[in-house]
């Protein structure tokens, strides 16, 4: 019995020593890892708070593009240095006041970031946080932009910091500002690691941004903060000889493969457009055309100008805009450029040479009017008409207000197509003996497509999203606006003399197009695809083309159209008369859109580049020297 007694103890104190060493064991890694000096209640508390902040926002992020991010290792590291760096004032103050200014200060950036995501699917541009006062203007698409859930950003540093102010036991010890900085490095070290063996982080965040969905994950990969600084990083830079190289090559190659065609002898049995009139339409999508809803039809005069057996139609253009969006739908469809990666050309590249359409018909002889009802200052178009070659510019100021639509009260579209015919028939607009171009950019299609109950023509039962009921409503007011202008044209004398190029500046449905295909009735009409639509009055080359085609194609085929094969600058596309027009797109996301297997790995190669290529053209102005700059090679 005694016996049994003894190894009890004996096995009591061989237990309480293995205890015991394994707590000096922990003691000593926590004297390591400084948890003590660090991990205080108040820093505890705050570092969770700002976790929890990162990952619900980057959640959000993730709903509205991919949750690819989560599968590269990067995101952990950059998620938790993201944490640190949010809970900094954590080592200054133990009252949670200052902190909790400062995640209220994040969380309106984050939401600000959502809300941009939402459209553009990506973060803000650095440069564009000066550029705020533009968006007064645009104030109703950006309420729009809002979620209800984003609200819970701020809500939960509010509550956060009502639970901190009611507890004293949070707040007795502030963290070591010294052992805050060890873990800070640690963090920065792993993360450096997790791409030093991709050439680093910028040169990653550089491979990502040119491919589909990629792009998109940079933000919750590498944090908001990570974007901005690449983002810098990428203004700062200049001109390698090698991706000087790369643009005069592409462009070798383009010209190469444009040569063929547009020297055709055929062209001169072509009739040559005297005057253009170009309509660009506010997120005009090509599902509205052809379409009945309820037994009702949407674009009753677009469906009559498409089955006229002198209108050249293609439905299927790929929208290509970058941030600038509606500008850089300008930019696309007169320039043949594609947009810039992080940046707007009508501010950053405003002063470079351009080749553009109105400056071919200004060769020709013709007066050239850009026509908005937008502010000078909206987008720049007080600088980027006369840099496209627009002799006048008549905006807001030069109509009369009297037909206003949207939240923000903007000129509405048929008054602006029945002032526009007004001006064309008092010669305000042109004059009768001089050839003409006429671009105008119309405003109501403009998200959230809010058109006043007097102006709505058209109206829907059906059980479908309100914002489709809506764009429907806008797109039919559209439709019979757009007949007014070409009824005036169709008394002209030179009306068989006048091309009508009508195209949208982008899509309009954004995120929206979610919930429209997860709608049992909207989704039987409403395009799974972002795809405006090219439709060309009095073309010399009637038809259809059902390929995929860019926005950069609107550009290559409108040259064409005017039969201008002598004039330098063919754009980035491809007309779609080109006997090796692709058929396929590449869209705003680096997305291939359309059966790329029967397009050559080359050319393919080729149509992927074309963004990159632009930026550098914008950012260097590259075409300063053009042609001479590649024949010279």
């Amino acid at each position: 019995m005694n016996k049994d007694k003894g190894k009890v103890q004996e096995n009591y104190k061989s237990d309480s020593s293995e205890k015991l060493q394994r707590k000096e064991k922990m003691q000593k890694i926590k004297k390591w890892f400084f948890v003590e000096r660090l991990w205080t209640g108040t820093f505890t508390y705050w570092w969770i708070v700002s976790a929890a902040t990162v990952i619900l926002f980057d959640i959000f992020w993730m709903m509205q593009t991919t949750f690819r991010g989560m599968s590269y290792f990067a995101f952990y590291p950059v998620w938790f240095l993201s944490a640190f760096f949010l809970a900094l004032p954590s080592l200054l103050s133990r009252n949670g006041v200052l902190q909790t200014i400062w995640l209220l200060f994040f969380d309106m950036l984050f939401i600000a970031n959502l809300m941009y995501c939402r459209t553009y699917y990506n973060a803000i541009p650095l440069e564009s946080y000066a550029l705020a006062g533009n968006l007064k203007d645009f104030s109703s698409s950006v309420i729009d932009s809002f979620k209800w859930y984003f609200i819970f950003l701020p809500v939960l540093t509010l509550v956060a910091f009502t639970i901190y102010s009611l507890s004293n036991n949070l707040r007795k010890r502030l963290p070591s500002p010294w052992v805050y900085m060890v873990y800070v490095g640690i963090l920065a070290i792993i993360t450096w690691a997790s791409d030093a063996w991709r050439g680093g982080i910028m040169k990653r965040m550089d491979f990502m941004s040119g491919y589909a969905y990629l792009s998109s994950s940079i933000v919750p990969i590498y944090s908001l903060g990570g974007y901005l600084v690449h983002d810098y990083y990428k203004a700062t830079e200049t001109l390698s000889a090698e991706d000087k190289e790369t643009v005069v090559q592409w462009l070798k190659y383009h010209e190469e493969l444009n040569r063929p065609y547009w020297n055709d002898s055929t062209r001169a049995e072509r009739a040559v457009p005297k005057n253009l009139v170009f309509i660009l339409c506010e997120s005009l999508e090509s599902w509205v055309i052809d379409t009945e809803v309820e037994g009702k039809i949407i674009t009753p005069n677009l469906n009559r100008i498409v089955a006229d057996s002198t209108t050249f139609f293609a439905p299927n253009v790929v929208t290509q805009v970058g941030s600038g969006r509606s500008i850089e739908g300008q930019l696309l469809t007169l320039t043949g450029l594609m947009p810039m990666y992080n940046k707007v050309y009508a501010y950053d590249a405003v002063e470079n040479r351009f080749f553009s359409l109105p400056k071919v018909m200004q060769q020709r002889g013709a007066d050239t009017y850009l026509l908005t009802p937008d502010k000078p200052y909206v987008w720049n178009q007080g600088r980027v008409a006369p840099a496209f070659g627009f002799t006048h510019l008549i905006d807001e100021s030069d109509f009369t207000m009297d037909e206003l639509t949207g939240r923000t009260k903007r000129l509405g579209d048929r008054s602006l197509f029945r002032q526009i015919a007004e001006k064309m028939e008092s010669g305000e607009v042109g004059s009768p003996d001089t050839p003409l171009m006429v671009l105008t950019v119309t405003n109501s299609g403009h998200n959230p497509f809010n058109l006043p109950e007097h102006l709505r023509t058209i109206s829907f039962s059906s059980p479908m999203p309100g914002v489709i009921k809506d764009y429907l409503v806008t797109a039919h007011y559209t439709d019979a606006s757009i007949q007014i202008l070409i009824d005036y044209l169709k008394q002209r004398d030179d009306w068989a003399e006048t091309m009508v190029v009508i195209t949208g500046d982008h899509e309009g449905l954004a995120t929206d197009r979610r919930e429209a295909l997860a709608n049992e009735f909207s989704r039987e009409f409403v395009d799974p695809l972002q795809h405006t639509p090219l439709i060309v009055m009095n073309s010399p080359v009637p038809g259809y083309y059902g390929g995929q085609l860019g926005q950069a194609d609107v550009y290559s085929t409108v040259l064409d159209l005017l039969n201008a094969y002598d004039y330098p600058w063919k754009g980035m596309g491809i007309s779609v008369f080109h006997p090796l027009a692709p058929g396929v797109a590449v869209g705003s996301a680096g997305d291939v859109v359309g059966d790329a297997s029967q397009v050559s790995p080359e050319l393919l190669e080729h149509m992927q580049k074309a963004r990159k290529v632009s930026d550098l053209i914008l950012k260097f102005d590259l075409l300063q020297s053009y042609p001479d700059s590649i024949r010279s090679k």
